[in-house]
């Protein structure tokens, strides 16, 4: 987590205006010496009317200052607030691009990963993982794990990989080329595993033939680590295509009758994911 200060607004500053509290945490923050400082609302600034922005760019021009509107129950839902972070830096990338410097290799950008997962970064590694299939690596987590000074790659992106589909509409006012190739979601279940790595050679102008039957071949390894579920009786979460598409691969009987198996919400990333699902699965039967 990164560090977070409160500008403690109490009764007084709730019936008089927060500002002064509001700059006083953020001469706190610059006694930081940070690489940026975000200046998040909440609802109780944005009901007295605290101008946040405009105290914001009081602070030193040498540290850059997003200031991200998430006035709770003025502002939207907790989404909207993610999104409007996602806007917020992305105009700070754009002020920290560097056109002069080229990066030697494709330039791949995670967008979006949802910070507050408990497996976030396990499923931002098995991104790396399938990468490195194609001798490629993420080069940008937008925005998690990322130094301010690397937020100025996105501009370059030449790949961006969605978290998930819906935040289509983020991307699409992100300071990247026109025409930037985008990977809608990360890939779940086996088939998509596979498809990911298709999607990736084919936006990057590469053969992934080799790197797709790299995985293959290492989804039959870790399937073979399950073979003893084959024949058990379970009951699984209809409509679901992966998770269909696992049984059938594992021998698993879909039965309504059988033993409810753990399904996680959001659902594992890549092959790396299912393993851990195939390990609660084991311990379930």
């Amino acid at each position: 987590m990164p560090c977070l200060l409160s500008d403690d607004l109490g009764e007084e500053e709730v019936i008089f205006g927060g500002e002064a509290a509001l700059a006083r945490a953020l001469d706190e923050a610059v006694a930081r010496s940070p690489g940026s400082i975000a200046v998040l609302s909440t609802c109780v600034a944005e009901a007295i009317g605290d101008d946040c922005r405009a105290v914001a760019s009081r602070v030193p021009g040498t540290i850059p200052v997003v200031v991200i509107p998430v006035g709770g129950f003025f502002g939207g839902g907790f989404l909207e607030g993610e999104r409007a972070a996602l806007h917020a830096y992305g105009r700070l990338a754009s002020r920290l691009f560097d056109p002069g410097r080229g990066d030697d290799e494709p330039v791949v950008v995670l967008v979006g990963e949802k910070n507050l997962e408990f497996e976030a970064d396990a499923h931002a590694d098995e991104l790396g993982r399938l990468l490195g299939h194609l001798d490629q690596a993420v080069g940008l987590r937008f925005v998690r794990e990322a130094p301010t000074a690397a937020l100025g790659r996105l501009p370059g992106a030449d790949l961006l990989v969605l978290r998930e589909p819906a935040l289509g509409p983020v991307a699409d006012r992100l300071p990247v080329l026109p025409g930037t190739p985008r990977i809608d979601a990360f890939p779940v279940g086996l088939s998509a595993t596979v498809g990911f790595l298709s999607a990736v050679g084919a936006a990057l102008g590469l053969d992934a033939d080799a790197a797709c039957e790299a995985e293959l071949d290492h989804q039959e390894t870790v399937l073979a680590r399950f073979a003893g579920l084959a024949g058990s009786r379970v009951r699984l979460p209809a409509g679901n295509r992966w998770l269909a598409e696992l049984a059938e691969a594992l021998g698993l009987v879909v039965d309504p009758a059988g033993v409810p198996l753990p399904v996680p919400d959001p659902a594992p990333v890549g092959t790396a994911g299912i393993a851990r699902l195939l390990s609660r699965w084991r311990r379930a039967l």
